[in-house]
């Protein structure tokens, strides 16, 4: 242990003295930092007002239908009989431009998408030409019977050549199970089918000659570059709709998974109650197995593969799980991973093994704490209702701001020396009528004024929210932690003593949350503005600017990791004393500096020691529900798209759900630390100052209490 804390009392002030009327978290005591509490009610309430703003303006549909050039939904009101997007011609779409500034060509809405390759020519013959102009696909606007075939291809309002196409991702990439009105809303653009039929048959027309138009030979090129862009584009759409239908189709037993994630870690956490020892160095050994068996097995698959063909080609990102399965690489990176983490938790329990016996009787006392406030195991759910509340209303609000832009339009095709540039903003009721062949073509929804900092706002208050709660629900913990730590006979300590430390939060320092939520809001805040620079930046390749970026969101990571740990102790001192942010703030860091090595061995011990415990929970249930997913054939596992779609699901899912249940004794061992350190500073184990902790922590570091037994048969065990 480290030398004793007096020696740091000249930097880190001086230690807590004894106080014979001290019994733990005060009774009588004052609201804190009500400002802020008023600061962040006057912020919902504008968040609020951004909402009911963003409700009106908004129009989720312009989300998720396609739109033509004039800006016109396809699918809805006046074109709700053509469901699906054309566009004019895909060769303009061969620039990687698209994917951020769309495709520079017509587009119009249309019930169906073309069935044949067709290029329309003008032959002379008035028959031929008439059959002609009944195939062409133009404008809404366009009167056909009014104009020649050759006006009608000069003006540019009609398709000067269309390709057989299907709706993306309907036939185009052999999916198996889109839900239909997913599909019809998010994959309503009509894409070439080239990817089944090859380029070289699919430019010919009907008697094999290569498809031409008036003096432009299409290459295979062309259509190519246009339809790679355009899958790019679309190809994220056609993911998601994927994985939706995936959701939609194993439901039921991912809703399962998670269900035994629940079970299995509320299991663990109540045998923590009378075996926490056992259970922890059972985490420990199976981690160890685990890395064992896996450095092995990586080990085993790797030989296996030297001689398989395929088995050394380039790694390439699939959301195709097997094929990773077959690479070498694969193999010998999770060998390598597995024997690097077996080594540092070799070393760790080697080395630490005395510090590992102190971290456990923290564990001990914590489940002990658990135990006899078992109320506290269901607590989180009160939190994790109220995060997922403000989640929703963020996505909601989101959403709706998205959606609530306006048309924006640009001009595409204008001609050499015209004072218009091309991808300049414009008018379309202007430009499309001059009849000088510029086109005002829709590009996108484009942000109304304000709309940034809407999203700004929006995005604020949901960190200041979800940290809010998080503040909310340690503060409420650590009092009824508080409560366990500072009495001697654990049998007075009441069963809801976190719905009084909730009640106590809620009436006096629901302003100190908001204050200690705030500075972490800021901090995260100030990390996306970081992101997004970065991203603005990477088109300049400045080397100095990266270094620079990268050190400042280096900088500000740290910070948010130092303040969320000096606010969670914060709460701590609040739930006990009752004083405000900063002061508690101080008081709690002070009194972790005067005992740092403690902290640092002991508290992280600690703190690693439940996450074993997590890991075993997450890694059970993520490899039982891939086994199932991945080796056992059924009507609805046959149906998925991606069949690595639930465990990856539900092992986040677990993840979740063990951390909500691991997080109540985090809390426990954070609180119990902190008054184990400030019980040393104020005890000394004399009969006037006898100590609070248990007797195996006092065992383990060579204290008692004098003559405690006879005075106080009901003690601490």
């Amino acid at each position: 242990m480290p030398s004793s804390p007096s020696e740091h009392n000249g930097k880190f002030g001086e230690q807590f003295r004894y106080d014979p009327e001290f019994r733990g978290p005060i009774k009588n005591r004052s609201c804190t930092d009500i400002i802020c509490l008023f600061l962040f009610i006057a912020f919902i309430a504008g968040w609020i007002v951004v909402g009911v703003f963003a409700f009106r303006a908004g129009d989720l549909k312009v989300l998720f239908y396609p739109t033509d050039s004039e800006g016109n939904m396809c699918g809805v009101d006046e074109l709700k009989n053509k469901s699906y997007l054309l566009f004019f011609d895909l060769r303009k779409c061969a620039s990687p431009k698209v994917i951020y500034s769309g495709c520079p060509t017509p587009q119009v809405c249309v019930s169906t998408c073309p069935t044949e390759n067709f290029i329309p020519t003008v032959s002379g013959d008035p028959e031929k030409d008439k059959r002609t102009k009944e195939k062409l696909i133009c404008e809404y606007d366009v009167n056909k019977d009014s104009k020649t075939l050759q006006e009608l291809l000069d003006e540019g309002h009609c398709a000067t050549l269309y390709l057989k196409s299907s709706p993306f991702g309907a036939t185009n990439f052999e999916d198996k199970h889109l839900v239909p009105k997913v599909k019809d809303v998010l994959l309503g653009r009509c894409i070439p089918d080239i990817f089944k039929q090859g380029i070289d048959k699919y430019l010919t027309d009907k008697h094999g000659k290569v498809m031409q138009d008036e003096g432009d030979k299409i290459t295979a090129e062309q259509i190519k570059n246009a339809t790679a862009n355009i899958e790019k584009f679309l190809k994220l759409t056609e993911i998601g709709a994927k994985v939706f239908g995936d959701f939609v189709i194993a439901w039921k037993e991912m809703l399962v998974g998670l269900v035994a994630a629940m079970v299995l870690s509320l299991i663990w956490i109540v045998l923590m109650r009378w075996l926490a020892g056992p259970m922890t160095y059972l985490s420990i050994i199976l981690i160890l197995a685990f890395c064992v068996f896996g450095c092995y097995y990586s080990t085993d698959r790797y030989i296996k593969l030297k001689d398989v063909a395929g088995s050394e080609r380039k790694f390439e990102v699939t959301l195709n799980l097997k094929s990773y399965l077959e690479l070498r690489k694969t193999w010998l990176a999770l060998a390598i991973i597995c024997g690097v983490i077996f080594g540092i938790l070799f070393l760790v329990v080697v080395f630490l093994r005395k510090r590992i016996y102190i971290a456990i009787a923290l564990i001990v006392q914590s489940s002990k704490a658990v135990g006899c406030m078992s109320s506290t195991l269901f607590f989180p759910i009160f939190p994790y209702i109220l995060q997922f509340a403000f989640f929703a209303f963020w996505i909601a609000i989101a959403l709706y701001i998205a959606s609530s832009g306006k048309a924006s339009f640009v001009i595409a095709d204008a001609p050499a020396g015209s004072s218009h540039a091309n991808g300049s903003h414009c008018n379309p009721k202007k430009y499309n009528s001059t009849g000088e062949g510029i086109k005002c073509l829709f590009q996108s929804y484009g942000l109304r004024d304000n709309l940034f900092s809407a999203h700004v706002y929006n995005l604020f208050g949901l960190f200041w929210s979800q940290f809010f709660v998080i503040g909310l629900g340690q503060l409420s913990l650590a009092g009824a932690f508080a409560s366990y730590y500072w009495t001697h006979n654990k049998k007075d300590v009441p069963f809801f003593a976190v719905g009084t430390s909730l009640g106590r939060t809620c009436r006096y320092h629901l302003g100190s949350v908001a204050f200690g939520s705030l500075l972490i809001a800021c901090v995260r805040m100030i990390r996306v503005m970081l992101e997004y620079i970065d991203r603005k930046c990477k088109k300049y390749d400045n080397a100095f600017t990266k270094c620079i970026i990268w050190c400042m969101k280096c900088c500000f990571y740290c910070l948010e990791k130092f303040l969320r740990f000096i606010s969670k102790n914060a709460y701590i001192m609040i739930a006990v004393y009752g004083k405000n942010f900063c002061r508690s703030a101080r008081k709690a860091f002070m009194l972790l500096m005067r005992n740092v090595l403690r902290v640092i061995v002991i508290d992280k011990l600690t703190d690693f020691l439940l996450f074993l415990g997590k890991l075993v929970v997450v890694v059970t249930v993520g490899v039982l529900s891939f086994y199932y997913f991945t080796t056992y054939s059924g009507s609805t596992k046959d149906q998925l798209n991606y069949k690595i779609t639930p465990p990856i699901v539900i092992t986040v899912g677990a993840y979740i759900i063990a951390s909500a249940f691991f997080s109540v004794y985090g809390m426990a061992v954070d609180t119990l630390f902190l008054c184990f350190l400030e019980d040393c500073e104020r005890n000394d184990g004399s009969p006037e100052k006898p100590y609070y902790m248990s007797k195996d922590l006092m065992k383990l570091l060579h204290k008692k209490n004098k003559f405690r037994e006879l005075q106080s048969p009901t003690s601490s065990k």
